[in-house]
């Protein structure tokens, strides 16, 4: 068996042979416990659109018939970490080597050393490891265990039977969800299979997927990695990508793209929904019709991934073992390592048992950032502007006056407007806004916005209410005891100083509510500037907050005291 171990350029010019690729594809329809993660249409784009990020290292051994017997396509970080990874980094689930039986795990074991020699101090790190893969090279030898670290994860299968993909869907959650989404609109779930046809709706799913990354784990992953969306846009192109929707009138409510492993699994990969839709669950609603239609296509097995995720394990008919694997660069790294990691998900578990998140503290530190940026004065100033402002109410109490300036093109809850909030000057951070509008939008508020050169410059929430002693208007401690349209929270960027633009911008909204909602009383709520509340009054608005004594004053410190409260709790314990 000849080992030759390629890097860089070398490396990329190696795999773009078409007798490489030839073999390549041979080898891989020999080994299968492997994943699409390691098929060559898979790798050989990513090298190709981050070999600015990461430096391409392959180690092939070829047989002595000139056939490719063992393939590691790896991938080492420019940016100075010494650490080697899986061909496709975070993109690929899974990371590990193509090896025929017959070699015995000696191609395996003759890669690792080759790498270790040529690549002193460096860790090498494949996550996950698929269900299959031989360990026991790993587990006999005494020498391995002083720098290896083989750690073990459990994972959630969705093994597609027709019977029990009828009963799952016959669920009533699932039925009943199903019904109330149809008096919204025609809904239908199809797979996209026409690669101009993802093109069309791909745009889409990267903006909805980015929110809620943004909101909830303050990381909008196509939006800070440009080359991500052309992957996948060429994994789809290759056939490796497995996309399905769920549409309310041509709306996406609903998506899940995985990869396609031997035309028998389909990882979970990118789930999308329209925060819009929420109130439907339409995530869950896809998944328990992808697995319908998985039996249609003969696929034996939805593949729900590691993670822990609740919503996973809703779906799960059965588990097996995944494992992570980390070769340490020396005994001491891994004494190190391994003892921080541990500390690490020591700290997770207690966040977690405090009823916390990982990013609950970042977005803490964010704050204190925040405060560090605006300086001692700005800072004061905020506090200041927040603690002395109180909720006032107004009521639309006269048509606003026609407005002799060019309409504006306001958009209502578009999620690309609400990417370009700007937090400077604000005590609100950019995923702090993301995260209320994602929990508002999924409340069924609305939001209108209106940007300008990539920045939005204003933005205004829509609570229609149905009235109701119990019905709580947004931010306020009391209650409409009426049917009312409630405008409230309305952001003005502190650059915009065009009293007339602003006045457009209400009236506007204005017009289109008392369109749809004739037979409603229409109302501001919030906390107003002088400047802003001129300009209310100029839209029609009265107010009212000195006739009515149950709108109390809104503090910002409220928004905070659950998060402190939570983290006292976990500090004590």
């Amino acid at each position: 068996m000849n080992l030759a171990l390629h890097i860089g350029t070398q490396a990329l010019t190696y795999v773009r042979t078409e007798e490489f690729q030839l073999k390549w594809r041979s080898l891989y329809e020999r080994c299968p416990c492997v994943t699409a993660c390691q098929h060559p249409d898979f790798v050989t784009p990513w090298y190709e659109l981050y070999q600015a990020t990461f430096l391409p290292v392959i180690v092939a051994a070829e047989a002595e018939d000139d056939s490719l017997a063992g393939l590691l396509t790896l991938a080492l970080y420019k940016n100075g970490t010494k650490k080697l990874v899986g061909a496709g980094e975070r993109q690929a689930e899974y990371q590990c080597w193509l090896e025929t039986k017959d070699t015995g795990n000696t191609f395996i074991q003759e890669a690792v050393q080759k790498i270790r020699a040529h690549f002193p101090g460096v860790d090498l790190c494949l996550r996950y490891l698929p269900p299959g893969i031989p360990l026991n090279w790993i587990l006999d030898n005494r020498e391995y265990a002083k720098i290896f670290s083989l750690r073990s994860h459990p994972r959630p299968i969705m093994k597609i039977d027709e019977a029990a993909m009828s009963s799952q869907w016959s669920k009533k959650k699932y039925r009943r969800n199903f019904s109330r989404l149809k008096k919204s609109g025609d809904v239908q779930f199809e797979r996209i299979t026409g690669h101009d046809q993802f093109i069309r709706v791909f745009d889409a799913l990267c903006i909805q997927y980015d929110f809620r990354q943004g909101a909830l784990y303050r990381y909008m992953p196509f939006s800070s990695d440009p080359a991500k969306k052309l992957f996948y846009l060429e994994l789809h192109k290759r056939g490796l990508l497995h996309t399905t929707i769920l549409t309310v009138d041509e709306e996406i409510a609903a998506s899940h793209s995985g990869l396609l492993s031997h035309d028998s699994t389909v990882h979970m990969g990118i789930n999308t929904h329209a925060p819009t839709f929420a109130a439907y669950s339409p995530g869950n609603l896809l998944l328990s019709m992808l697995g319908v239609h998985l039996v249609k296509e003969q696929i034996a097995m939805l593949d729900l991934t590691p993670g822990g995720d609740g919503y996973k394990e809703n779906f799960a008919t059965e588990h097996d073992v995944v494992f992570e694997l980390t070769a340490y660069g020396d005994v001491e790294a891994r004494l190190r390592k391994e003892a921080f990691l541990g500390a690490k998900r020591f700290l997770k578990r207690r966040l977690q048992k405090a009823g916390m998140r990982t990013a609950d503290v970042w977005t803490a530190i964010g704050k204190l950032t925040r405060f560090k940026e605006l300086g001692f004065h700005g800072s004061l100033g905020c506090l200041r502007e927040a603690a002395l402002s109180s909720s006032r109410v107004y009521r639309l109490c006269a048509d606003p006056p026609s407005s002799s300036a060019k309409p504006l093109s306001i958009s209502k809850d578009c999620l690309t407007d609400m990417f370009q909030f700007d937090s400077r000057g604000s005590l609100i951070t950019r995923w702090e806004f993301l995260s209320m509008a994602m929990a508002r939008l999924e409340k069924s508020n609305h939001l209108y916005s209106f940007r300008r050169d990539e920045k939005l410059l204003m933005c205004c929430w829509i609570d229609v209410r149905s009235g109701g002693p119990n019905q709580q208007p947004p931010g306020e401690d009391a209650a409409f005891s009426e049917n009312a349209v409630v405008l409230f929270d309305l952001y003005v960027h502190r650059q915009l100083k065009e009293k007339e633009l602003i006045q457009c911008f209400i009236e506007q909204i204005v017009f289109e509510l008392k369109g749809c909602h004739n037979n409603k009383n229409v109302y501001f709520s919030g906390a107003l500037s002088d400047e802003l509340q001129a300009v209310i009054k100029q839209c029609g608005f009265c107010d009212e907050s000195g006739k009515r004594d149950d709108f109390l004053p809104v503090t910002t410190w409220r928004r905070y005291a659950g998060f402190f409260s939570k983290g006292i709790k976990w500090m004590q314990q």
